[in-house]
Order: C-alpha cells, then sequence, then structure tokens
C-alpha cells in the first residue's frame, strides 16, 4: 500500500509537470522521433503533455486489481515484492518518458534514441532479473500457451527469459552510452526482439521435449 501511495505522487508530479509546461509547448506539439531523434510525426499539445501521465495512472490503478481479477490470484503472495516493483518499474519508465519527450518539444538539448535506449535498457534489465521469480499468473511474465499449461516450463521459461531479457537490458543501456545515434534505434529493437521471441521459442521447445520424453515412456 505504502508502495503505491508512493506511485500515485510520482503521477501527481507528471500532471502538475503538464500543467507548468502546457503554455510553453508548440503547436503542433511532436509526439514521435525517428531512429536518428528528428520528429516524424505532430498532434495536440494536449495529448503531448497527458498521454503519458494517463497511462502511468492507468498502471497504478490497475496494480493492485490484476490480483483480484486473476484467477490465479493465490500466487501473487508468492511474488508480491518482484511484482511491486515491476509495476512501479513501469511507471517510472513512462515518468521518464513524459520528462524526456516533453524536453525535447520544449529545445531541451535531449538525444531522444540515447535516453530511450537508456530507459528501455534499465527497465529491462530490472524486470528481466525479476521474472525468475514470478509465478504463473495471466497477467505478468511470458504468458505462452506452454507456460500456462505447466508450471514447470513456466519456471524453467522465466529464469531463461529473464536472463536474456536483462542481457538485453544491459546491452540497450551500453548502446544508449556509446553505440551510434544512427544504429541505436535498429540494434536496441532487435535485442529486445531476440530476448522476446527467443522466451516464446525456448518455451514450446521445452514442452516439445517434454512431449518426447511422455512418449518414450
Amino acid at each position: 500500500m505504502r508502495n503505491q501511495r508512493s506511485l500515485y505522487v510520482v503521477v501527481a508530479a507528471m500532471f502538475v509537470f503538464s500543467l507548468v509546461v502546457m503554455p510553453f509547448m508548440p503547436n503542433p506539439a511532436p509526439l514521435h522521433w525517428n531512429a536518428v531523434g528528428e520528429v516524424d510525426g505532430y498532434g495536440s499539445p494536449l495529448l503531448a503533455v497527458l498521454l503519458a501521465p494517463l497511462i502511468a495512472l492507468a498502471v497504478v490503478v490497475l496494480m493492485p486489481l490484476l490480483p483480484r481479477l486473476d484467477p490465479r490470484h493465490e500466487n501473487y503472495a508468492n511474488f508480491a515484492g518482484s511484482y511491486r516493483l515491476i509495476m512501479t518499474v513501469l511507471v517510472l519508465f513512462f515518468a521518464l518518458l513524459h520528462v524526456i519527450t516533453i524536453g525535447a518539444a520544449l529545445g531541451w538539448p535531449i538525444s531522444i534514441p540515447r535516453a530511450m535506449m537508456l530507459g528501455m535498457g534499465v527497465m529491462f534489465a530490472l524486470i528481466g532479473n525479476e521474472l525468475g521469480r514470478v509465478q504463473p499468473n495471466y497477467f505478468v511474465g511470458i504468458r505462452t500457451p506452454w507456460t500456462l499449461a505447466d508450471p514447470e516450463i513456466w519456471r524453467r521459461t522465466h529464469r531463461m527469459g529473464g536472463r536474456m531479457m536483462a542481457g538485453a537490458g544491459a546491452l540497450l543501456v551500453v548502446m544508449g552510452l556509446f553505440a551510434p545515434v544512427e544504429s541505436t534505434f535498429v540494434l536496441g529493437i532487435g535485442a529486445i526482439l531476440v530476448a522476446s521471441l527467443g522466451s516464446v521459442v525456448y518455451s514450446y521447445w521445452i514442452w516439445r521435449q517434454q512431449e518426447k520424453k511422455e512418449v518414450h515412456q
């Protein structure tokens, strides 16, 4: 509960920041940047200052509700700390996104690709480090038909997937700091896709191995 109150403070600060900067936002306001940090999408200043806070607010509101709605709600007690950390990291990521996008719109000297890679890298590294502790559920984690069907496949997939995600996050941080801006976005998205798809493929591979063992028994 205390953690959730702290997150409401973060979200409130985001809305206050939006109110303060709203009179200074360009119209139309930049909403999207390409791989080299050039603006390639514009829209309403109101949308630019409210989108991230609204998403963060939705995360905080859903935080206590998801365990109650999940048919496997009893498992959340076994990874309550990891669940809180994952939701906190998501809110803080949107807070960072809020600051850097508005800052860039106001002309602050921000490299959007580098800032995004650093933010995403830290987020993936922290979440990946917690995935191995997440118990079977329908809202958080690597939810494939095979992980949801078998607790052992869930456990093994999340241990491996967590390592892959944490590794991808560390790579994103390094690229955000040192890689040329032109290649940062493509390589970063590639690392995320490899970790995500690799986890899905790994869960299927474990399931197939179990199926073969059962056939030969």
